[in-house]
């Protein structure tokens, strides 16, 4: 099969980029992109990563052969010859589909951002941008089988903590993004997920008019029914029959005591930069909401009578537990419950002092779990619960307080 000639890549629109952290709803744009009738936008192609390696290709063949004697001309030649190739390749994708422009989503693509805009010096971005705690909360529920690529390296940097591995994952992907958008602002148009699913119809007609192509509302409701190339990404997009507000403000059931110190400024800043409130805010807000849309538990009963009076009957069980355990529950109606256990039973004080080890939740899936609403282990799994300290004295401590044999 011929390539396609050089003038159909001339008619070919300039390439347009979805940069985000992982967990940021691209694959949702990318579909919503893909839907409208002059553009088309594949599954992962990690095109960033192939820049660089088609670059380096030919900088160290075609760019030594006779005639070429300085770096600057191997460089110019390497960046020509990446574009060309790509450009062939993707024109005749995007002429297969009918369309005369594409789409690349890739959140691999953050990490090569130097070498995109060197092989691509007019293409437009989108840069997507979702909320810390959200982008965390939903990372961790859905790795519960193995991280992804991007997210392996903080994994291994911070295994007691995968919150704190998600938050650092985020910190490092939005700085790179934020700086890119501002040394790129012409080419850049700033999509919030938040906005996006809560005012589409808004959101997506800025977007379509940034690339300069028409827009109509009825886009919206062809979004899932038009067949969409699969690929890496969000498999709940494929499920999905509308865009989902469902996803937005679970990062508060994270523990915030899961969230270190020395992030939190951090975090801060870069929120402030996306007009995103601050983290103490976020929890703030939630857990007004969460506690008024609760029935009425009071810890402090709970804790001095029901839980002393559900123990009573299994603590042979862990005779041997010795040690130091604080719960701290967040929340309007939470606080610190420090619990020891020795030879002599189990001493329940109210405040915070030295302990062994940490339990954290929140008010809500406190509750949960007291109910049996939620077992310990979906809590963890999801975030919602962290231990801290001697982890597995804080494990034991958990099955005192939530059941288990």
């Amino acid at each position: 099969m011929s390539n396609t000639n050089d003038s159909h890549v001339e008619l070919m629109k300039q390439p347009i980029f979805i940069l985000s952290c992982v967990r940021s709803g691209s694959t949702m744009l990318r579909c919503i992109v893909d839907t409208h009738p002059n553009l088309c936008s594949p599954g992962h192609l990690n095109l960033g990563p192939l820049c660089g390696r088609l670059y380096r290709t030919t900088y160290y063949s075609l760019g030594h052969l006779p005639g070429i004697e300085t770096d600057e001309q191997r460089d110019q030649l390497a960046i020509k010859e990446t574009r060309r190739v790509l450009e062939d390749l993707l024109g005749r994708y995007a002429q297969g589909k009918g369309k005369n422009g594409w789409c690349e989503k890739s959140t691999i693509n953050i990490d090569c951002l130097e070498i995109l805009a060197k092989v691509f010096p007019q293409a437009k971005y989108i840069c997507l941008y979702r909320n810390c705690l959200d982008v965390a909360y939903s990372c961790i529920k859905f790795s519960p089988l193995g991280y992804m690529p991007e997210l392996a390296s903080y994994v291994q940097k911070n295994p007691s903590n995968l919150v704190a591995a998600m938050l650092d994952n985020w910190l490092e992907k939005t700085g790179k993004l934020i700086a890119f958008e501002q040394d790129h602002a012409d080419q850049c148009i700033r999509v919030n997920y938040e906005s996006l699913v809560l005012q589409p119809k808004l959101v997506l007609a800025k977007l379509f008019d940034f690339l300069e192509e028409s827009w109509d509302e009825s886009l919206i409701d062809s979004i899932f029914k038009v067949p969409h190339d699969q690929g890496d990404g969000d498999l709940k997009v494929w499920f999905s029959g509308k865009i989902n507000k469902d996803s937005i403000g679970n990062g508060t059931a994270i523990p915030f005591t899961a969230i270190p110190g020395e992030l939190m400024a951090e975090i801060n800043m870069l929120h402030q930069q996306l007009g995103y409130p601050t983290i103490e805010t976020l929890y703030a807000e939630h857990r007004v909401n969460d506690d008024q849309a609760l029935d009425e538990l009071d810890l402090s009963d709970f804790f001095k009578n029901r839980f002393l009076q559900d123990t009573s009957a299994r603590i042979d069980q862990f005779s041997q537990l010795r040690g130091v355990c604080k719960f701290v529950i967040t929340g309007l109606k939470g606080g610190v419950w420090t619990i020891e256990s020795n030879s002599n039973g189990l001493t329940l004080k109210e405040h915070d002092e030295a302990c062994d080890c940490t339990i954290a939740t929140t008010y809500r899936v406190f509750c949960e779990l007291v109910e049996g609403r939620k077992t310990p282990v979906n809590a963890y799994e999801q975030g919602e619960i962290t231990g801290d300290g001697n982890v597995l004295m804080a494990l034991e401590f958990g099955r005192l307080l939530f059941g288990g044999s």
